[in-house]
């Protein structure tokens, strides 16, 4: 049995893309999942089944699809993705950990797209990316930000999901506690 975390992109945000978590853990339930658990109504998922990441995966997006009409990208992670970025973070704990943002990519960006990245002025904003996960701490908040997903992956040629610290931390804690 594995335990994935799910990260879906793009779900219930400005009336698009609606899914009751409630009606996708029944779903998930009824499709080689066990153990669902969810985390607030942004697409945080985490769940136990048979299957291997791909499958899962394909299986996750045929419920989405199927159930709800819904047709957005599926990130499968383990526990000890979510661990490592954690230990990876290269900003201080004293960054506040709601304005910090681990945003999981689907390939790792080309070098060209980050080095032309990194010549734009983002004021007191800053970003690293390391692999297939983009740090990024927006110390005034979202509200004003350039940052986010859509930038991200516009300019990087990607597809993105993203996080904030808090919500890491708490993934971390369901998955933990459902094992």
């Amino acid at each position: 049995m594995h335990t994935y975390i799910v990260l879906l992109r793009g779900i219930n945000v400005s009336g698009k893309n609606l899914v009751k978590m409630d009606a996708l853990k029944q779903a998930l339930l009824l499709h080689e999942f066990t153990k669902v658990s969810t985390y607030i109504q942004s697409g945080n998922i985490v769940v136990q089944t048979p299957l291997d990441k791909t499958a899962a995966q394909k299986q996750f997006e045929a419920v989405l699809l199927n159930q709800f009409q819904v047709n957005v990208p599926v990130f499968i992670l383990l526990l000890s993705d979510l661990e490592n970025a954690v230990a990876n973070n290269p900003f201080p704990a004293t960054a506040e950990s709601n304005k910090v943002f681990f945003t999981f990519l689907d390939t790792v960006p080309d070098v060209a797209l980050v080095a032309k990245l990194q010549t734009i002025d983002f004021g007191n904003e800053v970003f690293h990316v390391q692999n297939k996960i983009l740090y990024f701490y927006v110390p005034n908040g979202m509200g004003k930000s350039k940052m986010n997903n859509n930038f991200f992956e516009k300019k990087l040629n990607v597809t993105a999901t993203g996080r904030n610290l808090n919500t890491i931390l708490k993934l971390i804690a369901l998955t933990t506690a459902i094992d």
